[in-house]
């Protein structure tokens, strides 16, 4: 799906080995997840999402929410961050939506029933839910014509939708579109919208309706801000959910509602019918405060009332969790993945021999260790996930049988017989170039960024390692194409749904690379054959068919090693001893506020 937040686990090794051998985890044993299931590898004790209940909270109450990470964007129609996502399904109504113990069942949202796929799946027909409005200041009833202008205005440059390409290219007029009206985008009446196809691509269309973009935004207010570059239109947003930014009579949430690097606060949406929603919606108040060290956050939610973690709790904190607070820790199987990206763009890592030398000599091992280990994560040896249709087409958890990913302790000597054939003789980079390395900050991503560095190290490589926040390493390194950053190793992503094109498509796509906004191809991958591939792929019908034609594609994203990965994630939460918290297994297990409670 979207670029991760902060997935870092944690070394645990000789805390968690009775509980490793108790529940049967092994290298050997994967965890669920691109199309769902429970997974493997949780010790006894610990909650997982695919387990909790959905019922039965109790109604009422302030939750707290502590974030070391800042969101990345509050426009549903920019937002592709899980921790983002987090506050998009509180107060956004997207047509489609899963419930947090599934990433398979898709459940109809601001639609009212199923999309209807017609005329060999080049038509999608979908009714809209009536009885649901917009929040205050707009207040009115939304309509078909408010989705069409959500999905119409991701084209707009200002907006700047990073994903938009990816799943409606094939939406007549769309790969053309500016932000004005698109040719297959149709409302016959208020409740009735239609998008006509070029390709029989329906069933793509429509999975990605469950992203935010199909989110209602009502065109008579939004598109005065969505003539600013960039648009503004977050800062004043309506919700359609049960929640909504706090914002103040003309509608402004920044300053209000929302204090970048500070603090934001979801208040309950006054124009909100539960009976139109599936979602309970207990909570009245979710106040975020932004910012602070991940130890000290940790340990005042474990000890705290009425409490949660939002972003990744810190190596000593799940520790500690395990140890003495395990009914208030949370491990989420199938939680997305982490690779590192190398630009293939620009700088030595054009040469596809540098990067498999560099793929041979990274210790992934050490990375996964610094995670947590076979806990929390499983050695990556290829991109599609465990479960995810084509999987096992594409070598299942070994990968593929090629000489530089078959050591993922890392092996120096196979590196080197790839430097020699990038035309190093010695086996060592000779160049005179110093890569540029970009990495988050948050513990313990410095540890997987510092063994990528030494990796590059005993290549020959000089390095110039950069650690800055999560956020900041998206939005204005990797994320931005003309920053030509060489290495990122923290970068990690989770699918859309369950479908090999919601994996691969957008971090290796190289038609999808967004130039003006946040890019989430961040090795800018842009090679012809693999892309003409995937143009072919996303208009193959049929999930044998599919699964094959991606897990082909998965096979050529190895063999020109277009990034390093390392591990397919697990993610722990944790929580106050007084919260009933519930995790979205399809969002990496961030907590979900629509159904979290208080004791």
């Amino acid at each position: 799906m979207r670029s991760l937040k902060t997935i870092l686990l944690v070394g645990l090794a000789g805390v968690l080995a009775l509980a490793l051998s108790a529940c049967g985890s092994s290298s050997s044993t994967s965890s669920s997840s691109g199309s769902g299931g429970a997974g493997s590898g949780v010790a006894a004790g610990v909650l997982t999402p695919a387990t909790e209940s959905l019922t039965g909270g109790r109604k009422g109450g302030t939750l707290t929410v502590l974030n070391h990470e800042d969101f990345e964007h509050i426009d549903p129609g920019q937002s592709y961050f899980s921790i983002d996502y987090e506050a998009m399904y509180a107060t956004q109504r997207p047509l489609y939506a899963y419930k947090p113990n599934t990433f398979s069942e898709v459940t109809p949202d601001m639609a009212e029933g199923p999309p209807q796929i017609s005329n060999g799946g080049k038509l999608v027909t979908i009714k809209i839910r009536k009885g649901v409005h917009f929040s205050p200041p707009v207040n009115r009833e939304v309509t078909s014509a408010d989705v069409a202008y959500a999905i119409e205005r991701a084209a707009n440059p200002n907006v700047a939708n990073p994903y938009y390409l990816g799943y409606f290219s094939a939406v007549e007029g769309m790969p053309k579109a500016s932000g004005g009206p698109v040719a297959g985008i149709t409302t016959p009446d208020k409740s009735t919208i239609v998008f006509k196809l070029t390709g029989p691509s329906g069933q793509i269309v429509a999975d990605a309706l469950v992203l935010p973009i199909s989110a209602a935004v009502p065109p008579e207010y939004a598109k005065k801000y969505d003539a600013k570059k960039p648009s503004e239109y977050g800062n004043y947003q309506v919700a359609t959910g049960p929640y909504m930014f706090k914002a103040d009579g003309s509608g402004k949430v920044l300053g209000t509602g929302y204090q970048p690097g500070k603090s934001a606060t979801l208040v309950r949406n006054p124009n909100w019918v539960a009976s139109t929603d599936y979602r309970p919606a207990y909570l009245d108040e979710i106040d975020m405060k932004i910012g602070g060290d991940t130890e000290v956050i940790g340990r005042q939610v474990l000890e705290g009332s009425h409490i949660v973690q939002n972003d990744t709790p810190a190596q000593a904190i799940v520790k500690l969790a395990y140890e003495k607070y395990r009914k208030q820790l949370q491990i989420a199987p199938g939680a997305g993945d982490h690779y590192v990206a190398v630009n293939n763009s620009y700088g030595p890592f054009k040469n596809v021999n540098l990067r498999k030398a560099f793929w041979a000599a990274l210790d992934r091992e050490a990375m996964d260790k610094a995670r947590g280990g076979s806990l929390v994560t499983n050695v990556m040896t290829h991109f599609l996930y465990p479960a995810t249709p084509g999987f096992d087409e594409a070598g299942g958890l070994t990968g593929p049988k090629v000489d530089y990913n078959e050591h993922p302790q890392g092996d120096i000597t196979v590196g080197e017989k790839y430097m020699k054939l990038a035309g190093y003789p010695s086996g060592k980079f000779t160049g005179s170039q110093t890569v540029q390395i970009v990495g988050s900050n948050g513990n313990p991503a410095p540890q997987d960024a510092e063994i990528a560095n030494q990796a590059l190290k005993s290549l020959g490589f000089k390095t110039k390692l950069n650690l800055v926040d999560q956020s900041v390493m998206y939005s204005k390194y990797c994320g931005v194409v003309s920053e030509k950053i060489d290495v990122c190793p923290n970068v990690g992503w989770l699918a859309d749904f369950g479908d090999g094109q919601a994996v691969l498509d957008v971090p290796f796509n190289g038609k999808l690379i967004v130039k003006n906004g946040t890019n989430s191809n961040w090795g800018l991958v842009n090679h012809e054959k693999i892309n003409n591939a995937m143009a072919a792929a996303e208009k193959v019908v049929g999930t044998q068919a599919r699964s094959a034609a991606w897990a082909k594609i998965d096979e050529e994203l190895v063999g020109e090693a277009v990034a390093v990965p390392y591990d397919w994630d697990k993610q722990p939460a944790i929580e106050a001893k007084d919260v009933v918290g519930v995790g979205d297994q399809w969002n990496v297990g961030s907590w979900d506020f629509n159904y979290t409670s208080l004791k």
